[in-house]
């Protein structure tokens, strides 16, 4: 629920339950409230239904169009949706209805020329081959190998003790 209620602005029929729903405005609560519009100005202005029953109706133009056809200001003028009342068929001697017998379907020597019920196989058959194995030294996988092998000799040269030089110019002076 938004901080700022809209205003009602008047009645329609929910499409789903045909309970009597408000219809409101998108932006007013706001624009009433702090005198300054919506942050969201796409929608500013058009209008939805809040139905007792189903919760609110989504923001859209059709819902919006919907609003304008069915739309009343006053709650009593507004008549819920209702489905056509059908008559029912009156059977008479030239639709009346033939008992159902098991019927055999007929056998058809000739194919037919129809594709859609057609026998036929349209699409040739393709055999699924196995997908063709790479080989196992792969360029790429060469190139790592002998990446990983320079960075683990040179860590392995780091690691290693320096000897020392000793200082025998500066002993001998003495």
């Amino acid at each position: 629920m938004s901080k700022y209620p809209n205003p009602v602005r008047g009645y329609v029929p929910c499409p789903v339950c045909t309970s009597i729903s408000t219809v409101h405005q998108t932006g007013e609560g706001r624009l009433m409230a702090l005198g300054e519009p919506p942050k969201n100005a796409r929608n500013i202005g058009i209008k939805y239904f809040r139905c007792p029953e189903c919760g609110n109706s989504a923001i859209s133009k059709s819902i919006d169009e919907y609003i304008e056809k069915h739309y009343s200001t006053e709650k009593p003028s507004v008549t819920p949706l209702e489905g056509e009342v059908l008559e029912p068929l009156a059977l008479t001697d030239d639709n009346a209805l033939a008992p159902v017998t098991s019927v055999e379907p007929d056998i058809i020597d000739e194919p037919n020329d129809d594709k859609v019920s057609s026998a036929e196989v349209t699409e040739p058959i393709t055999e699924e081959k196995p997908p063709a194995e790479k080989p196992f030294f792969t360029l790429k996988r060469v190139i790592t190998a002998l990446g990983v092998l320079i960075v683990l000799l040179w860590a392995m040269r780091k690691l290693m003790p320096q000897p020392q030089e000793e200082e025998t110019s500066n002993a001998a002076t003495e």
